[in-house]
């Protein structure tokens, strides 16, 4: 079974390479698995049923929603033009309008796809028409969207705590300090970048008191929405699942009472929500098979021990993650990753005594970086069609991004309190 288990493993790598769908790779390893173990095939059926069939995953769905019906209405444009009248007057100008629209736009939605494919319209078509190089505004916007899942409420924060069994609210809480702290590395590395000249970065006038007024009354609503997400959560008014039904509601208040939005608006946020969580949950019930073939095969234990053969320290397994996270990135989407290696790394990680918090928040970070990284990378792909940008040029300007997100991966994994304090300051 051990050499047969091998093939089937080389022959997942092989589907990868040739560019099958993830999911249906997935499904056929765990069949094929199946009938080399003479279990009858309505196993498969049974697990796939069961691998999305919980309470928890309600929040993807919801939250996608409310992503996509910001993006609909118009209230993406409002938090830009609010972003930037706070920071355009700093060197980098419209880079740091990026960066900070994503953080707002992250405490609503918690999705990258939302991000970067509705927000990032908008952004790269202000830096367009202030100046700005198309290679280095779909950099920013990229590297920005990956904060969407770091500040809460997080759509992937939600799957690994269905996978790993961590709590949802301590996540969420744990996201809020390395998210910003993300943001931080950026808008200090596009400071530099523009006071060095790397980067033609026109900046824009200093907004005045009444520009900046009308802005944030244009705005307060969807600024309100973290805050009052946030708030709840930590009160115990609402579950995180219930936190995304919350997200919806809000947005569609918003769209009624501020936006006279019109019912088409609805209709294709609920139709471009519906494809992705279609999609997501597709791959989480997939992934759910090939799971539990690798906890039946016992590969988490096999992995661990032959791990602590050579590292026995908390900074040694986590460079052992992240490694691994980072290549497996170049060929893996980050959803599949995250459910089929997050409880082979949690059995790791709690062997030397890692809180499953703290890796949970490194680990999806990493994660994050894939979504930037050639071949897979769908993020990278997203914003490179609506910057019409070819791959060498993005990643010309891409890559000292890198650099800025793993210092923050690195700074969490030495200072675990960075994400800690907060939950365990709510929750204890």
């Amino acid at each position: 079974m051990a050499t047969s288990l091998l093939l089937l493993l080389g022959l997942f790598l092989v589907l990868i390479i040739i560019r099958i769908p993830i999911a249906f790779a997935m499904l056929i390893i765990a069949a094929l698995y199946l009938m080399i173990a003479n279990v009858p095939l309505l196993l498969l059926a049974q697990k796939v049923v069961g691998g999305v069939d919980s309470f928890s995953l309600l929040a993807v769905p919801l939250f996608l929603l409310a992503g996509f019906l910001m993006n609909t209405m118009g209230i993406t444009e409002r938090i830009f033009a609010f972003a930037g009248t706070l920071v355009r007057h700093i060197p980098g100008g419209l880079g740091h309008v990026n960066v900070l629209a994503s953080v707002i736009f992250a405490g609503m939605s918690g999705s990258i796809i939302a991000d970067a494919g509705g927000l990032g319209a908008v952004e790269i078509k202000a830096m367009r028409e202030a100046g700005y190089r198309d290679r280095f505004s779909a950099a920013i916007t990229a590297a920005s969207a990956l904060i969407g899942p770091i500040i809460p409420p997080s759509i992937i924060m939600v799957i690994y705590s269905f996978v790993t069994e961590v709590s949802i609210g301590r996540m969420f809480l744990a996201g809020l300090i390395p998210g910003l702290m993300m943001a931080a590395s950026m808008m200090i590395l596009i400071y530099i970048m523009a006071e060095m000249g790397q980067e033609e970065c026109p900046v824009l006038p200093r907004a005045s008191l009444r520009e900046l007024g009308s802005a944030f009354h244009g705005a307060i609503l969807p600024i309100l929405a973290p805050v009052i997400l946030v708030a709840g959560i930590m009160s115990g008014i609402f579950t995180p699942t219930e936190a995304g039904v919350v997200a919806v509601l809000y947005v569609l208040a918003i769209g009624v009472f501020l936006l006279r939005f019109r019912l088409s608006h609805i209709i294709h946020a609920t139709k471009e929500a519906a494809r992705a969580t279609a999609a997501t949950l597709f791959i989480i019930a997939a992934a759910s098979v090939f799971t539990w073939i690798v906890s039946t095969a016992n590969i988490p234990e096999i992995f661990s021990q032959f791990v602590s053969g050579w590292v026995s320290t908390k900074l040694g397994v986590f460079m052992v993650i992240i490694v691994s996270v980072l290549v497996l990135g170049m060929v893996m989407e980050g959803l599949p990753i995250l459910i089929i290696f997050g409880p082979i790394f949690l059995n790791l990680a709690t062997h030397v005594g890692i809180d499953p918090v703290h890796l949970g928040i490194v680990f999806i970070m990493t994660i994050m970086i894939g979504g930037i990284t050639p071949p897979v990378g769908i993020t990278l792909y997203v914003v490179m069609a609506i910057a019409k940008v070819p791959l060498p040029d993005f990643m010309r300007s891409i890559w000292p991004f890198y650099f800025a997100i793993l210092t923050v991966i690195l700074l969490i994994v030495l200072f675990p309190w960075l994400c800690l304090w907060l939950p365990d300051m709510i929750f204890g």
